[in-house]
């Protein structure tokens, strides 16, 4: 699984988290709500016409008698100044009608009644109902009824429940796409910022892996810390073709170094195997100068040996020695190496030095063989 895939899956869940407390609240407040219109229709106490299992008859207008206000009446029947609520209270007599007994002058509906009139409960229920103009819902508690008293229907409107319900429904939507737009944009910000310029770098690698050795990852912005990621990563490379480098030209030196004391000790066992070196003291300055050539060629051999080290600096081996007969060493084994020149050393004086007799021996070896391999043959040379 990759990172982004990580990174989204993450972010849903916070979503999906989010969208399950909202509903979660929701269905919460709504049952609270709810709780509380049941406990009121609980504790409504019933009106004198549910008690009595004689139905008491609505008193009738009289023709005479100018009617009440509509204040004073409702359903065609007086009702008095309590009535002033959102509470509907109905008998269903034995005959099988539901009389209203009590509508409160609040309601715009009446709840529809026919499932308790048709199929009674044979106990205490609570049941939502719709109305009968369709306008309103209705929270209604069936009573049923006794040998002293009628079944009887207390309902209140549940309208202002599900205004709320809806009303906290919304605000949870609105919060729950302000919180999606949000972690969009901190969606997008990430993997413009960070997992885009990560998967730029995992491409260079790739791409580097397959040849491309002059990739580099691009970045954007030093600042962040896919920035400073890309920067250390194209350093390291920079630091990787840099090394390489060093060890190519270390290699290089290393075998041209390594080419003049061989040529010199072949130059000296041929003028050996010619017939030289047979005055006395002429082979052990012969042996002395060879001895010379190999210490060199095992320093050169022990610096191939730390190759996987180059960086470091080998130690320095300080010792007092004579210069000039250094010298002279160096012009006869090139001497040696091309009997063909003419290698001259140019000073009588005896100098001592304090030095690392075998490196500046390899420089001053250097030095002669260069001026021996790219200077015309007839050329003299003078140390």
């Amino acid at each position: 699984m990759t990172l982004r895939t990580r990174v989204l899956l993450g972010f849903s869940v916070v979503f999906v988290v989010v969208i399950a407390a909202a509903f979660v609240t929701v269905s919460a407040q709504r049952a609270q709500l709810y709780d509380q219109l049941d406990d009121r229709l609980r504790s409504t106490p019933l009106p004198p016409e549910a008690r009595s299992r004689t139905p008491v008859a609505a008193p009738q207008a009289v023709e005479d008698t100018p009617p009440a206000p509509a204040t004073e009446r409702r359903g065609g029947r007086p009702v008095d100044g309590d009535s002033l609520s959102d509470l509907y209270v109905a008998v269903i007599t034995p005959d099988d009608v539901a009389r209203s007994v009590i509508e409160g002058q609040l309601l715009g509906d009446v709840p529809d009644l026919r499932q308790f009139v048709d199929d009674p409960p044979t106990g205490e229920v609570l049941v939502t109902v719709d109305g009968v103009d369709g306008s309103s819902r209705f929270r209604a508690l069936f009573l049923p009824g006794t040998n002293a008293s009628l079944e009887t229907v207390i309902a209140v409107p549940v309208d202002d429940v599900d205004d709320t319900v809806r009303q906290l429904t919304l605000t949870f939507a609105g919060v729950a796409a302000v919180i999606l737009f949000v972690l969009i944009v901190i969606a997008s910000w990430l993997n413009r910022f960070g997992l885009r310029p990560i998967g730029a770098m995992t491409d260079v690698a790739e791409a580097i892996s397959a040849g491309e050795r002059d990739r580099r990852a691009e970045v954007p912005d030093p600042t962040t810390e896919a920035g400073r990621l890309g920067h250390a990563f194209n350093v390291m490379l920079d630091e990787r073709d840099a090394g390489e480098e060093r060890l190519r030209q270390f290699v290089s030196n290393a075998s041209h170094e390594l080419r003049t004391p061989l040529t010199s000790i072949r130059g000296y066992l041929d003028l050996y195997a010619a017939g030289g070196f047979r005055q006395p003291g002429e082979l052990d300055d012969a042996m002395r100068r060879l001895q010379v050539e190999s210490e060199r060629m095992n320093l050169l051999v022990e610096d191939l040996l730390v190759l996987a080290k180059f960086d470091e600096e080998q130690p320095i081996d300080i010792s007092t020695f004579r210069v000039d007969e250094m010298v002279r060493d160096v012009a006869a084994l090139a001497f040696a190496g091309h009997p063909d020149r003419h290698i001259e050393v140019v000073g009588d004086d005896a100098i001592e030095a304090a030095a690392d007799r075998l490196r500046l021996h390899q420089a001053v070896a250097v030095l002669v063989d260069n001026a021996v391999r790219h200077t015309p043959d007839a050329a003299a040379l003078r140390v």
